[in-house]
């Protein structure tokens, strides 16, 4: 099932009528990790797509989710994020990473090295596009990259906008206490997701330490299936039924059942440090699920 750029919007203005605080899109060139449909399918561009939403929106914070380093240099990616910073009013997370998929690069065009030399271009890609939003004129010179006297005006609203980075694995989570401003953690990548992100925030934790950096200066986030419904029974039939379509990374992991059981395992993870959660809802086409899980749990928790 294609998406259009209508649907997209309807889901967006109706999270942010809700109450929602951020939405993301992801950087892909097509949707190679939904069962339901092929790769030859519709599928917008990210930037571009934010770019409209930000003018449909009001309120909203927009994600890329992630951008992949790879697919644009990190000078262009700067100034494409202060220009949207810009024209959503200050409204811009930043994600990025490494890029992990073969088939969105080589087919493309697009070099795809190791993983330890794309960590190293993603590791100056971030000092770069820093240096991009806040000097005047940017200079730098690394490996990979190279800035003379760059100049990057407007400068994002934000001073800066947070940057984003996903990282599961250890190296990745060193990674992350070094460069970004929010960590992401999937958690429909671990078979045991409380108990993998305890171990996981030691990681962080370890590395701030080493690195002098005060932990609680990286804020901490959550990815995961969010579904709710009145009784188990139910539940039970809605994973079911997202199953026999395909649809099973993640769909026992995540923050799923009734409201109070989904209401207890937000609280789980925020007595853990999480702050932020990014939902991903299998039934999201039916924007009522939007209202029914801000009603009727994240309204709780706020209270």
């Amino acid at each position: 099932m294609s998406l259009t750029y209508e649907q997209i919007r309807k889901i967006w203005t109706e999270a942010e009528a809700c109450g929602f605080n951020s939405a993301s899109l992801v950087d892909d060139f097509f949707p190679y990790d939904y069962p339901d449909r092929p790769i030859t399918d519709t599928f917008l561009e990210c930037w571009v797509t934010l770019s409209a939403l930000a003018r449909d929106t009001k309120t909203i914070r927009l994600g890329s989710l992630i951008s992949c380093n790879s697919f644009r240099s990190p000078a262009l990616l700067a100034k494409m994020a202060a220009t949207l910073d810009v024209i959503s009013d200050g409204r811009l997370n930043f994600g990025i990473g490494a890029g992990s998929l073969r088939l969105e690069h080589e087919p493309y065009g697009f070099p795809f090295p190791t993983i330890s030399i794309r960590m190293e271009m993603l590791a100056e890609a971030i000092q770069l596009i820093k240096l991009m939003w806040t000097e005047e004129k940017a200079t730098f010179k690394g490996k990979y990259y190279q800035l003379s006297e760059a100049v990057n005006n407007p400068k994002p609203i934000q001073k800066p906008p947070p940057i984003w980075v996903g990282a599961e694995q250890e190296k990745m989570i060193r990674f992350t206490a070094r460069y970004a401003d929010v960590w992401n953690f999937t958690a429909d990548l671990n078979p045991h997701p409380l108990a993998d992100y305890e171990e996981r925030i030691r990681i962080l934790e370890n590395e701030c330490d080493l690195i002098g950096r005060n932990p609680r200066s990286i804020r901490k986030s959550w990815l995961g299936v969010a579904l709710l419904d009145q009784s188990k029974e139910s539940i039970h039939k809605k994973i079911f039924m997202l199953k026999t379509k395909g649809a099973t990374r993640g769909i026992t992991k995540g923050i799923i059942g009734t409201a109070d059981e989904c209401t207890q395992r937000i609280g789980e993870f925020r007595d853990l440090g999480i702050s932020e959660f990014i939902l991903v809802m299998p039934e999201i086409l039916h924007t009522k699920c939007l209202h029914q899980f801000h009603d009727k749990v994240i309204a709780n928790i706020k209270r």
